[in-house]
């Protein structure tokens, strides 16, 4: 068998497994089967759980795959591929869908003729993972300095600071699959979107001299930004400071979240918070779904239940944006 006809009847079957909850189907596609189809299989059931807790009953799940890059030997083949996916699911007689796009990695042995997976690996995901940036603040930046450093006075500008929800939402909507060509891309892009989404809103920089102050980016030859516009710890204690430019209001739950709030994540419930979205809609149950970069997601229902990176010992952090 052709190794593009392979990787398509493996996602097929993968998007029949999500639509009814079966992963027997999988088996065949592994040949080291127990870690890989064990996570692959827990995180489909998460997903299935999360929609039933919902009331939600799905109705469709569909996908296309781009092979990207590929290197193959004798034995064996490491592949690259970009996977979209939608799923159709029924809340309450009105129907949503759920978009998602990541980059997969998977690694195909050809042992006695035969195709399977031996290795899979989510290059860009909500994963546990620190990217460079996070590993940089560590670095040269002490948490305690990020968070001493919201209430100092700076420079605000771009605008008088009236956050427009709707136009953060717009742009969500707009970017969450790609890049804006105006800002740069990180592997760990989830809190530079949610910070261009803010800025779109009309939230103001807090611009500085120094990365571990502020709220900022520059662009071009002498490109630089701040530790709060891309790292997903700092953006939360700038949010849970309540001080400029965002003025956040923490909220106990997701329920009291409106389109253009913020949720933040910790995965590991140790404290640091790992990812960042912003909220787009209210689904039939008034509960909000979200954008988010990274693993660009559209729609998705904000608990992450079907995250990579879930653990039972994940908590949240939810923020009402004011702005200045």
């Amino acid at each position: 068998m052709e190794w593009r006809a392979f990787v398509q009847r493996y996602f097929d079957a993968v998007h029949q497994s999500i639509l009814d909850g079966q992963h027997q189907r999988l088996l065949p596609f592994y040949l080291e089967q127990k870690p890989l189809l064990q996570h692959e299989w827990e995180r489909i059931h998460r997903a299935h759980r999360q929609m039933r807790k919902r009331g939600a009953a799905l109705r469709g799940v569909s996908g296309q795959v781009k092979p990207v890059c590929w290197l193959e030997t004798d034995a064996a083949m490491d592949i690259t591929v970009v996977w979209t996916g939608k799923s159709r699911y029924l809340l309450k007689n009105k129907t949503y869908e759920e978009a998602s796009r990541r980059m997969l990695q998977l690694r195909l042995d050809k042992a006695a003729g035969q195709w399977g997976i031996v290795g899979t690996r989510e290059q860009r995901g909500d994963q546990k993972s620190e990217g460079i940036e996070e590993q940089e603040l560590r670095g040269t930046a002490s948490v305690t300095a990020v968070e001493d450093a919201v209430s100092q006075p700076l420079l605000v500008v771009h605008g008088a600071g009236g956050y427009r929800a709707d136009k953060a939402v717009a742009y969500a909507e707009r970017y969450w699959n790609t890049t804006n060509p105006a800002y740069p891309r990180f592997n760990d892009d989830c809190t530079n979107f949610i910070s261009q989404c803010l800025y779109a809103g009309g939230i103001p920089m807090l611009m500085s001299k120094e990365r571990g102050k502020g709220w900022w980016i520059r662009t071009g030859k002498s490109a630089d930004w701040s530790y709060s516009w891309t790292v997903a710890h700092s953006l939360y204690l700038l949010l849970k400071s309540g001080g400029p430019p965002m003025r956040a209001v923490a909220k106990k739950s997701a329920a009291e979240l409106v389109p253009g709030d913020i949720i933040c994540y910790d995965f590991n419930g140790d404290g640091r918070f790992q990812h960042n979205t912003i909220v787009v809609t209210m689904d039939t149950n008034m509960m909000p779904l979200v954008n988010a970069h990274t693993t660009d997601s559209s729609m998705r229902y904000w608990a992450y239940e079907d995250s990579t990176a879930y653990t039972p010992s994940i908590r949240y952090a939810f923020f009402h944006i004011r702005g200045v």
